[in-house]
């Protein structure tokens, strides 16, 4: 298929769903680490743009900077997730359009985005752009592989001008991999035993193209691990100790729910600490560092590894299967399943996929089971990248559908996603639990009193409480 035909099909497709998205859904930030970052970022804890992260890798940070500079009411932090969302699908889209064909790939290309668009759109996150933008450029490699395999098999004459035709899938494939280690580290590593197990599957092939794969792979882990660890020494300067000394803390009372919190408030009466303020630490968001400095933070968090009650290891099978049933009604599990069964249909010899990939993903689920650390996001993670590594094992589609059967196919596809949108635009699921929630918060409530209030007493400071997570969120200094 022509470049320019399947590069304009994808756009399409995408621009399509990011409409529906647009016009009917609620769009927010997937996480709360995504809305500080965004801050940071913009200068709103300081007085100047702040390129460094913390969860995501400063060279997102910095190469945003100079679009804050020059427009610096947009928010260009979440302008640049959404656009590696909206690239990751379109050269997902683009590679199935060259490798099914017109029209089995547009047929593919959008019920692929009809099922990850919402979940990627609509409550976009550091995390998931990281996945999909890691796993786009793990498929980009690998069809530049498969892509070779065809050029010397069609006898494609050579020439300067076809080389970089040929290397231009390993470049950009590389770029998206590293700028999905920049978005997060983790979430581009748990991409690796897959990439490697698609590789595993096609490895001829990349004996064929050895210099471009051992040249890409080369620039690719070399460029992710000496970014990461520039980003990594940037917290190593005394200015910045502040947040890696916070860090261990924020993520004990944050990230850990699994303890016995009657024993931990007990504990902190028992030695003189206050059980209120632990009560606090557990529920605030943003913590006020004159009153909870980093040393009064390490003794309430010392008390909660004790009473942290560890997922006991004979559990592990029924807690599997209990993660693969609520696999089943996600829409990640089954784009997995229907493009194994692709590969058995046109390529069967390669069928064996399906097992390696399901056995990956089960040990993957089963070791963030142990660590108490399984979501969704990072689950669906798993999924997507088992599904997308599928593509460059599809064979030849034989069986030709006839061109009014596609856009029959892509009418409907079109028609039930423009529906569904229309009348429940605003659920999504919950990126840590996956279950299907509102994220529309309707609050008629005039807070004007209660401001007038809090400015009428210039002497007391006042925590603002929200009954909808029953924590209390900031402190407010009345000016």
């Amino acid at each position: 298929m022509p470049f320019k035909r399947a590069i304009t099909y994808s756009i399409a497709i995408n621009l399509f769903f990011l409409a529906l998205c647009l016009i009917f859904g609620d769009l927010k930030f997937g996480a709360i680490d995504d809305y500080f970052m965004a801050a940071r970022l913009t200068g709103a804890l300081g007085t100047n743009y702040n390129p460094h992260l913390i969860f995501v890798n400063a060279i997102y940070g910095y190469a945003l900077l100079p679009l804050y500079h020059l427009f610096p009411k947009i928010g260009w932090y979440y302008i640049g997730e959404m656009f590696s969302v909206f690239l990751s699908f379109t050269v997902i889209g683009y590679v199935l359009l060259q490798r099914c064909g017109e029209r089995w790939g547009a047929i593919l290309a959008a019920l692929f985005t009809a099922l990850f668009a919402s979940d990627f759109y609509l409550v976009v996150q550091f995390t998931q752009c990281a996945s999909i933008l890691s796993a786009a450029g793990m498929l980009l490699f690998a069809y530049g592989v498969v892509e070779n395999k065809r050029d010397r098999d069609c006898h494609a004459p050579d020439g300067a001008r076809n080389d970089i035709r040929k290397a231009i899938p390993f470049a950009l494939g590389v770029f998206l991999m590293l700028w999905g280690s920049v978005m997060r580290w983790q979430a581009f590593l748990m991409g690796m035993p897959f990439f490697c197990l698609g590789m595993l599957f096609i490895i001829k092939d990349c004996w064929k193209a050895k210099w471009h794969v051992i040249a890409g792979l080369v620039i690719m882990f070399a460029g992710a691990f000496a970014m990461h660890n520039w980003d990594q020494n940037i917290y190593k300067a005394p200015k910045y100790q502040d947040y890696i000394q916070f860090q261990g803390a924020r993520v004990i009372f944050g990230d850990i729910g699994d303890y016995n919190q009657n024993a931990t408030y007990e504990d902190a009466e028992e030695l003189g600490l206050s059980g209120k303020d632990y009560h606090l630490l557990t529920n605030w968001v943003m913590y006020d560092t004159e009153v909870f400095s980093v040393n009064n933070l390490q003794q309430y968090a010392s008390l909660i590894p004790p009473y942290h009650i560890n997922n006991p290891k004979e559990k592990i099978p029924r807690d599997l299967l209990n993660v693969f049933a609520h696999s089943l009604h996600s829409p990640l599990f089954w784009t997995w399943f229907i493009f194994c069964l692709l590969v058995y249909a046109t390529n069967s010899k390669k069928f064996v996929y399906l097992w390696g990939s399901l056995a990956l993903v089960l040990a993957l689920v089963a070791y963030l089971l142990v660590m108490g650390r399984l979501v969704y996001r990072v689950e669906g993670g798993f999924w997507l990248y088992a599904a997308v590594l599928a593509i460059p094992l599809f064979g030849r589609f034989s069986l030709n559908i006839p061109q009014k059967l596609m856009y029959l196919f892509l009418g409907t596809i079109a028609i039930t996603n423009t529906y569904i949108y229309a009348t429940s635009g605003e659920m999504v699921r919950d990126p840590n639990s996956g279950e299907m929630r509102t994220l529309a918060i309707e609050d008629t409530t005039n807070y004007q009193q209660v401001f007038n209030y809090i400015d009428s007493q210039p002497d007391k400071m006042y925590s603002a409480w929200t009954p909808l997570c029953d924590s209390a969120i900031i402190g407010i200094h009345p000016s």
